[in-house]
């Protein structure tokens, strides 16, 4: 009766009574579950005065089980060994003075192309981009015969990230951050590039928050006004201020990230030029860069013929051709149609996009002057504080992760999407991998 309305009879496996009794007895599994937890904690617990000695042992166990992953790989009727494996060219001299000192017979050899896809990524790193790891690791590794992105990165992300938070107090709280997880965590692996990016963005953020007068935001001239009605200060030395050089924060942003895409612009024409793709680099990156010539030239008035603007009219010409270039019959048209579309709305996208850096410096210096204000109202100095404490730690988180996530952002789409090649394997030597010692020797 019930199958034509869309019933279907079901079967629970291993249950036989009625819904209330399994439900009842599922509730006193759980007890026992609960129990059993509770049982092993205390065991745990009980164990407290071992965590140490249990802490070198799962490290020591973590060190045995990668050599023993390692050993799978190794070729052996109990009298020849025989194994393959990647050796950074850098360190090579030093892997030959070790083989040397055994009756080997061993050589080493450059990567075939087909074999990039396998080789695995080692980032070239210095103090100033191997924070950046954290960015490229989340993001994707690069393929072998791509580019390292850290160093094309880092001064754009560091300064990017101090211009969207730019306040000279929490500067100085990342900075502190950052000192307490080196002096007092002492981080390993992903943990210590954080620690680091937090420094370099920390500092970045006090050096910006001194050129816009930014200190948890008006603080110290609303804390000022509350102490002496007739005070003299009402803000702090700037070069300038989200709140008054709006518009002209924003040519700047713009303007900044018409830099970084030129930038990615220039790192793929190199790299087109070095695989002998001479022709894909003029059609593909220099016709852009004749167009924006083309149309700065031509708002200023300079380079027309006849009232004419020549250097845009030979970008506009080139572009016709770069879009129809590999097109045919009606293709072409279709092809030239796409070309003009996406190339202009993409460029110009890409390039709006940098307005989140004006946006972001903008938002958090609004939050942080909403909160002095309302704290400033009673005219009571320890209210001030407080509220302004509480608003001021509030608008920090959210800047935190914001401007992370936004600066991940621009550099992930708007400046990879030029000339990043992904599909890179870490490399990961054979080590002592620990978790709770640390090994000096």
């Amino acid at each position: 009766l019930l199958r034509p309305f869309g019933f279907s009879a079901v079967t629970f496996q291993g249950m036989t009574g009625t819904a209330a009794e399994n439900i009842r007895s599922l509730e006193r599994e759980l007890e026992a579950n609960k129990k059993t937890q509770d049982d092993a904690a205390a065991a745990i617990a009980a164990s407290a005065e071992n965590r140490d000695a249990l802490r070198i042992y799962a490290d020591r166990l973590r060190a045995e089980a990668a050599k023993e992953q390692c050993a799978e790989s190794v070729l052996t009727d109990e009298t020849v060994l025989y194994f393959q494996g990647w050796v950074p060219a850098e360190s090579l001299p030093r892997l030959e003075s070790l083989l040397s000192r055994y009756p080997t017979a061993w050589e080493a050899s450059d990567p075939q192309p087909e074999e990039y896809p396998s080789v695995p990524i080692q980032l070239k790193n210095n103090a100033l981009t191997r924070p950046l790891n954290m960015v490229t690791n989340m993001y994707v590794l690069p393929a072998y015969d791509g580019v390292d992105p850290n160093p094309l990165m880092a001064p754009f992300f560091i300064f990017f990230f101090g211009l969207m938070m730019a306040d000279m107090a929490y500067g100085i709280l990342m900075v502190l951050g950052a000192v307490f997880m080196f002096r007092v965590m002492r981080p390993k692996g992903g943990m210590r590039d954080f620690a680091g990016l937090l420094l370099l963005c920390g500092i970045s953020t006090f050096i910006m928050g001194a050129l816009t007068g930014g200190f948890l935001g008006d603080f110290i001239p609303q804390l000022a006004k509350i102490i002496n009605p007739n005070t003299t200060l009402t803000e702090l030395p700037a070069l300038f201020t989200p709140l008054n050089d709006t518009l002209a924060i924003l040519v700047g942003s713009l303007a900044l990230g018409l830099i970084q895409i030129i930038t990615g612009m220039i790192i793929s024409v190199v790299r087109k030029v070095q695989a002998g793709q001479v022709a894909d680099a003029i059609w593909d990156e220099v016709t852009w860069w004749i167009i924006l010539a083309g149309i700065a030239l031509a708002v200023l008035g300079i380079g027309s013929v006849g009232g004419y603007p020549v250097v845009l009219i030979v970008g506009l010409v080139m572009l016709l051709y770069a879009g129809t270039r590999n097109a045919k019959g009606f293709g072409k048209i279709t092809s030239l149609i796409g070309t003009v579309y996406n190339g202009a709305t993409g460029f110009f996208s890409d390039i709006l996009s940098y307005a989140r850096l004006m946006a972001l410096m903008l938002a958090g210096s609004v939050i942080a002057q909403v909160f002095n204000t309302l704290g400033a109202i009673p005219g009571n100095v320890v209210i001030f504080v407080v509220i302004s404490m509480v608003g001021n730690a509030l608008n920090f988180a959210l800047n935190l992760l914001g401007c992370y996530v936004h600066d991940l952002r621009l550099q992930c789409l708007e400046y990879f999407g030029k000339f990043y090649e992904d599909g890179g394997r870490p490399f990961r030597p054979l080590m002592a991998d620990t978790k709770y010692v640390d090994i000096t020797k």
